[in-house]
């Protein structure tokens, strides 16, 4: 290579990807939401979102529209986001299957030693590591009990005493907000009557106060980023501090929250950093484990060799479009349902149709989404397409394809036209080779194959 060509790259390189010193490296605050997915937002499309502080919040950050989990159920969710790892590595394969891995580490792991103080307020759901990552007490640690107040006072006081200490700190907010049972916040702002369903529900009465009242948990879910951000000003952190905002995996309700289909598995991720990372958004494909390599980036650590990989050159440059070319989602309880996604297209394979889907008893449980699914049931009796709509959700197919761009509800299935056989074949082909990579079965478990339950999960 001539030495004016090496010279020009080694510049190109140097401005692209920003190392920081120890002074001007930024401290992290990271919220995530709890049963929320990409479409909950007016800065997303919902038009009857009440969300002012995230879309406002979106207008100046880096926003992600096509950001994934590999398993869209809180725990091996969060086992992801903290770890950097994808379930069958780190050992959470669902909220009620976990394996045990040796020498997981999480992300106080990796961020204690590069001088960051890390600790969380609110819901945890996780366990892994070595390192113990610090209580902050404010918010409610689960979304099932009635004092779901929060408080900003103790993140204050943590903030305040890292920065006298002398450190930098990476502070989690882990909200509560919008998991079931949807009993805050005010459903009344949500008149049923203008609730606009996705296209693959079914129109009842519950499905639309279903929507109100998550609804209404999201708007107590954008006040808290409000006053993230009010904190924020009155520390003067805004030049300093990365906010991240992920919005966690979808609404529990069908081909939502526990499925691989996009109103599940797919999230928003919101990253603001003032005058530093441009805003824009963006659909490059990304993963909740794309996280903690990114805040090691950030911190000025080494690449720890994680399943995850660095999102800091995509947020701090232009658009990089091949961040990831694929992402993979991995359901395997209580529905063995793997996924493949592309720019374009997504292909889900199902191991055993035969068998009913989750959903099929869930009208009998006393959670409240469960009743919105008992309506449907009952009008399919004698609507055709309601009826049409819970085969899909009962009895899926075992290799379905969609076009995720044109038609992000995955309400029409590609899999049966002739034009799209070549590239079935190849995708599931590609599916296969990702879940061998990381150590997965590439074959679904035996159809009298039980999966225990453990105690304690939910």
């Amino acid at each position: 290579m001539k030495l004016s060509h090496f010279i020009s790259l080694s510049v190109f390189l140097f401005l692209s990807f920003p190392a920081f010193s120890q002074k001007e490296r930024p401290n992290f605050i990271v919220i995530i939401g709890d049963d929320v997915g990409w479409d909950a937002f007016g800065c997303t499309g919902m038009k009857e979102a009440r969300t002012p502080a995230i879309d406002q919040l979106a207008s100046e950050s880096i926003m992600m529209t096509r950001f994934y989990c590999s398993v869209s159920q809180c725990a091996p969710l969060r086992a992801e986001l903290y770890t950097g790892l994808l379930p069958k590595n780190n050992g959470v394969l669902a909220n009620a299957r976990k394996e045990k891995r040796e020498g997981v580490r999480n992300i106080a792991d990796h961020l204690i030693p590069l001088g960051y103080k890390v600790g969380l307020s609110g819901k945890k759901h996780f366990g892994l590591g070595t390192a113990e990552i610090d209580a902050i007490p404010g918010f409610a640690s689960g979304a099932n009990g009635s004092n779901q107040v929060h408080s900003f006072d103790g993140v204050e006081e943590y903030v305040s005493q890292a920065k006298r200490n002398g450190h930098s700190f990476c502070v989690i907010i882990g909200a509560t907000h919008a998991h079931h049972p949807w009993d805050h916040g005010r459903e009344s702002n949500f008149p049923t009557d203008q609730i606009e369903l996705r296209p693959h529900y079914v129109d009842t009465p519950s499905a639309r106060l279903a929507v109100a009242k998550h609804a209404a948990e999201v708007e107590v879910l954008d006040q808290q980023v409000r006053e993230t951000r009010e904190l924020m000003d009155k520390m003067d952190l805004e030049k300093d501090t990365i906010l991240i905002f992920l919005s966690e995996q979808g609404i529990a309700m069908p081909r939502g929250k526990w499925s691989p289909y996009e109103h599940g598995s797919r999230a928003l991720c919101l990253a603001h950093w003032k005058g530093r990372i441009l805003p824009r958004k963006t659909t490059a494909l990304a993963m909740y484990c794309d996280i903690v390599p990114t805040l090691i980036d950030f911190a000025g650590g080494k690449d720890p060799r994680l399943d995850g990989k660095s999102l800091m050159g995509l947020w701090m440059n232009e658009d990089v479009k091949n961040h990831r070319k694929e992402i993979l989602i991995s359901n395997v309880h209580p529905f063995w349902q793997k996924a493949i996604v592309t720019e374009t297209y997504k292909l889900i394979w199902t191991g055993h149709p035969e068998r009913e889907h989750i959903w099929g008893n869930f009208h009998s449980k006393g959670k409240f989404f469960a009743k919105p699914w008992a309506e449907w049931m009952e009008k399919a009796k004698t609507n055709k397409t309601a009826a049409r709509k819970v085969e899909r959700v009962l009895r899926p197919k075992s290799i379905e394809l969609y076009d995720i761009v044109s038609d992000p509800y995955e309400t029409n299935d590609l899999s049966s036209k002739p034009r799209h056989e070549q590239r079935i074949e190849a995708m599931h082909e590609k599916l296969k080779m990702l879940m061998s990579a990381c150590g997965e079965s590439t074959s679904p478990p035996r159809a009298g194959d039980p999966i225990k339950r453990k105690k304690g999960t939910k």
